[in-house]
């Protein structure tokens, strides 16, 4: 009989743990009307800019994009405290800016950081949002890691910024949500110059040509103005849109150089309809993370809460280069001067020349009666070109390091926050 009592008694409580979770989901959908829903999207701009302070930028960014995940998070719990989602549809997704010297990997890993609520079952939506998040921990130092293809500046072409506003933005933003696009950049926008988009009347396809033609003159604004200086327009308007360009990080050469650099943007930005947009400098992540809670409104956990990230730098030798090298026979070569391998390349072409058939595509003519010893002898010789090839490779690595651009001091404002007009 007491068996009997003690399984009527869990039934019990089992029973009444669902009509718990019952309540939840019926408190979670009673309004029957969603939230506004956000629509967050991030801009990665992976130009060598990221090659800052040895490159140290990767993990400061990989921080930040932490950041603006926490903050959307953050808005999910306050439109649900059930932390349900039964009727949130918010949206995130990480998108990186299109860049000649990037490789399609980097694009692809991209396309897995993305979060689209409104396309998940209610019961999973909670499930999700931790999901992607591990996603995100787990794809963005991989990210970096192929992003980084040398440690010379010059081996990068600029992001082109301008490309993804004139053909990709507005395909990523919700019409029956408040768009918010965060950019991580430098702010130099250094887009090519290309057949359609040529600078002309003091429109250029770079800040750096802006700020060089005006930081002369001490009434630089004036200038800016009655010349109608500024960056080449897209033709098209984003009224929906708030931006947010993180991470900028003016030279210190000149003491405008913030003011015009966010300038630029401004009157970019307001040429597109874009009425709301704020600024924020490059700095430690405790200040940055206080600047994003200031724009959005949100509380963000500590820094010691978010994922520490912890970046070895990438060098430009080639693993595999390297491990090809350490894998020779250590056979004595003598390192001849340049003149002697040609000599060794005209004597190979002569006995090639005159072979008479030829039954490989090696310089050698292997039906060519000879003796065993010869043979080796040219076996001994293509080893050696092989040799120089390798270590000529190494030597070319080593030097790209050595030539390596001198990077930007991190300049620190006393306000890191600037603000649009509208925001």
């Amino acid at each position: 009989m007491a068996r009997y009592l003690i399984i009527t008694i869990m039934c019990a409580w089992i029973l009444a743990g669902c009509n718990e979770i019952e309540e939840a989901v019926k408190d979670a959908k009673k309004d029957g009307s969603a939230p506004p829903k956000d629509n967050y999207i991030v801009l990665l701009d992976l130009s060598d800019r990221i090659l800052h302070n040895n490159q140290q930028q990767v993990p400061k960014d990989i921080q930040v994009i932490q950041s603006i995940y926490a903050a959307f998070k953050s808005r999910l719990n306050a439109k649900d405290p059930t932390r349900l989602y039964f009727t949130v549809n918010d949206k995130l997704k990480l998108m990186v800016a299109p860049q000649r010297t990037t490789a399609s990997e980097v694009y692809d890993m991209a396309g897995n950081l993305r979060l689209t609520l409104a396309s998940a079952q209610p019961e999973e939506k909670a499930k999700l949002l931790e999901q992607t998040e591990k996603n995100f921990n787990t794809y963005l130092p991989q990210i970096y890691k192929k992003a980084v293809i040398s440690n010379n500046s010059t081996a990068y072409a600029g992001a082109d910024i301008w490309k993804y506003f004139n053909e990709d933005l507005q395909d990523d933003l919700e019409k029956d949500a408040q768009n918010t696009l965060f950019i991580i950049t430098d702010g130099y926008m250094d887009f090519e110059s290309l057949q359609g988009r040529t600078s002309r009347n003091n429109r250029y396809a770079s800040c750096a040509q802006i700020i060089n033609n005006l930081k002369k003159a001490p009434d630089w604004n004036s200038r800016f103005k009655e010349g109608d200086y500024g960056l080449l327009p897209v033709n098209k308007r984003f009224p929906n849109l708030k931006v947010v360009v993180l991470e900028l990080n003016p030279k210190d050469d000149w003491t405008g150089e913030y003011n015009l650099l966010t300038t630029i943007w401004s009157k970019w930005f307001t040429e597109m309809g874009i009425k709301s947009y704020a600024f924020i400098k490059d700095d430690n992540i405790n200040e940055i993370n206080e600047s994003i809670e200031k724009l959005l409104k949100v509380k963000l956990p500590s820094s010691a809460n978010i994922t520490s990230v912890s970046w070895t730098p990438v060098t430009d030798v080639d693993p595999e280069i390297t491990k090809a090298a350490r894998s020779k026979p250590k056979a004595e070569i003598q390192v001849s001067d340049p003149a002697t391998v040609t000599e060794i390349a005209k004597e190979t072409t002569q006995k090639k020349e005159n072979s008479k058939s030829y039954t490989s595509y090696s310089s050698y003519a292997y039906s060519e009666p000879a003796a065993t010893q010869k043979k080796k002898e040219n076996v001994n010789k293509r080893e050696y070109i092989r040799e120089s090839a390798v270590r000529s490779q190494i030597d070319t690595s080593k030097s790209i390091q050595l030539r390596t651009n001198p990077k930007k001091p991190i300049s620190k404002p006393k306000e890191q926050v600037t603000f649009g007009p509208a925001y």
